[in-house]
């Protein structure tokens, strides 16, 4: 994994979100240049097998136009404006930009895309420098058996969770130690100091979304997070660079 010069790493949400458009190279490229430790990202496939790069199933929030992620091809997906003139990149693409550079945390949004996925991972000699997460906490498993070195991390809370109690947030942590994953990524209204030092004395690191307030990012600090999900980049290494 790529080191931080502190003991938190700093995750650019989507890449340097609140200053370009979300996943795109733009943004991508705007992390690296103010020295985020990760950037996370959202995979899912075209309609003729490419990996993209993009959050949503659908279109319409992001360019305004209607259509399906898996409905549509790559070259007509390219047509299209997704922010400042970016063309949506396919995770090659992100790859090539920013291997050497940062670490990736790349976000499974749909199932059956994973084999696609870690070939590009094994191609581009990236394992070691990869965090592969997903609500979707079965594509974990597979992705454990197909590539046991990835470290991996569940998403929580998953669709559909109404009550989260300790009980609940202890269960969360539980799958991660039970199934041997490297961290959990938590709602950031989810996570204090107990939820922090249960994870930590069974191995578990804690990473955090979506963190941008002032308030928050101090918070998570304090209680000792092993990282910080963010769209707010600059903000997030200014708190943190004031309390070494």
């Amino acid at each position: 994994m790529i080191e931080s010069e502190n003991k938190i790493l700093i995750v650019g949400h989507r890449g340097a979100s609140s200053d370009s458009p979300e996943n795109t190279l733009k943004a991508f490229q705007k992390a690296i240049e103010l020295k985020a430790d990760y950037v996370e990202f959202d995979v899912q496939e075209t309609r003729d097998g490419n990996i993209v790069v993009t959050h949503d199933e659908d279109i319409k929030r992001i360019t305004g136009k209607d259509g399906l992620i898996k409905d549509m091809t790559l070259n007509e997906l390219r047509k299209l404006n997704f922010g400042e003139g970016e063309k949506i990149p396919i995770l090659q693409e992100l790859v090539e930009l920013t291997k050497n550079k940062i670490g990736l945390n790349c976000e499974i949004k749909v199932e059956g895309i994973t084999e696609k996925v870690i070939h590009i991972f094994r191609e581009y000699d990236i394992i070691d420098t990869t965090l592969v997460s997903s609500f979707i906490h079965d594509e974990l498993l597979k992705i454990q058996k197909l590539e046991p070195s990835l470290k991996l991390a569940s998403l929580e809370p998953t669709p559909g969770t109404i009550k989260i109690d300790w009980d609940k947030k202890k269960e969360m942590i539980h799958y991660c130690i039970d199934n041997n994953l490297y961290a959990i990524n938590p709602l950031v209204m989810m996570v204090d100091q107990q939820f922090v030092d249960f994870a930590h004395a069974n191995n578990v690191k804690v990473f955090p979304w979506t963190v941008d307030s002032k308030v928050s990012i101090k918070k998570l600090i304090r209680l000792g997070v092993d990282g910080i999900i963010t769209n707010d980049i600059s903000r997030a290494k200014d708190i943190l660079k004031s309390f070494s």
